[in-house]
Order: structure tokens, then sequence, then C-alpha cells
């Protein structure tokens, strides 16, 4: 993940211009789009110092990833949640994620192929996306839901990965993405089905 010493805020902002212009290509073109040299290029950034950070587009792609997740965990600490309970509060959290999530599935779909990579490079930034999802879903639970929080926030990123990948890939239509995490919640929480 490039530096061991701290960013300086220079550093940070190359950065994030970066991450948001592979997002960006990504998003308007999908993987093949996202070129290293044209992210240097419409980022304003020297190619060598890109490579310095990021080792490929598939751990630039999944560090971008890491920061949109971390952004909406952050939103999500400070916003009120729509429910009665627990398992109402994430179920709503999770259609809100997933219509979002389908009304890009060009930029989803390049996201996923850059998840699918092996690469040790981008271990760490794959972590961070399972750890900021975890930290979604506990959020949305509270702090004493009652609930083993920790186990559902594993059961529903594995299955919002499943399902992702179905639907990019086109085994499963529009909507299966909030059809099936709805679903998976309805049952980790002990939510009366409403589909």
């Amino acid at each position: 993940m490039g530096e061991t010493t701290r960013p300086t805020p220079a550093q940070v902002e190359r950065r994030i211009r970066i991450l948001e212009t592979a997002m960006r290509m990504a998003g308007d073109g999908g993987y093949e789009a996202v070129q290293m040299r044209a992210v240097a290029e419409q980022s304003g950034v020297a190619l060598g110092t890109i490579y310095r950070y990021y080792s490929g587009k598939d751990e630039l792609l999944i560090a971008g990833l890491a920061g949109w997740l971390r952004r909406t965990r952050r939103r999500v600490e400070s916003a009120v949640l729509q429910g009665d309970s627990p398992g109402e509060r994430l179920i709503w959290l999770l259609r809100r994620s997933a219509e979002r999530t389908q009304q890009r599935p060009t930029l989803m779909g390049a996201l996923i192929t850059a998840l699918g990579t092996t690469s040790p490079a981008a271990g760490p930034y794959k972590a961070e996306v399972e750890e900021e999802v975890r930290a979604i879903v506990v959020t949305a639970l509270g702090p004493d839901s009652g609930h083993d929080a920790e186990g559902i926030a594993r059961v529903i990123g594995h299955v919002w990965s499943s399902a992702l990948t179905r639907w990019v890939s086109g085994m499963a239509p529009d909507g299966s993405v909030e059809i099936e995490l709805v679903h998976a919640a309805e049952m980790l929480a002990g939510v009366p089905s409403r589909i």
C-alpha cells in the first residue's frame, strides 16, 4: 500500500484523484477501459507515481471500492436508518444500497472483475473492502441488537458478493441483488418476509 510513513496532504490528494479517475473510467467504460496510462493522463499524475502506489488496475479499482465503502460507512454512522428493529434497519439499508448498486452495472462489472484477482498486492485492499462491509452491517444493526452482528455481517458480505457476481455476469435479472440481500437479512435477523 505504498509508503510506510504517513502520507502528506499532497500525496493523499493525489491518491484520491487517481482513484476517482479510475472509478469514473470503470463506470463509463468498464474494466477494459481502465488503463494505467490513461488514468495517469486523466488524473494529471505521472504513471511512475501511480505504479508506486498501485501495482495494477485490479489493486487500483479495489482501493477505489474500499474508499467508496468507507465513505458509505461514515454516512451510515451519522444517519438515522428507517425501521423499528435492528433487522428492519439493516433491510432498509440493504435495499437502498442494492438499488444504488444496480444503477451502475458497468462499474459493478469492473469492480467484480477486479475483486476476482489472485494478486497478493490486492490482498490488503480486499481486506479493507471486507472490513467496510462488515462495519456497515454492524452499524446498521446497532450495538445492542441482540443478534450476532459479526456473523450476520460475514454472511451478508458473502451473499452480496455472490449476488453481484451473478447479476453482472447475466446469470440473474435486474433487482436480484436486492432480493438476495433482503432474503438473507430476513432469515439472519428474524424479520418476517415481505418479498
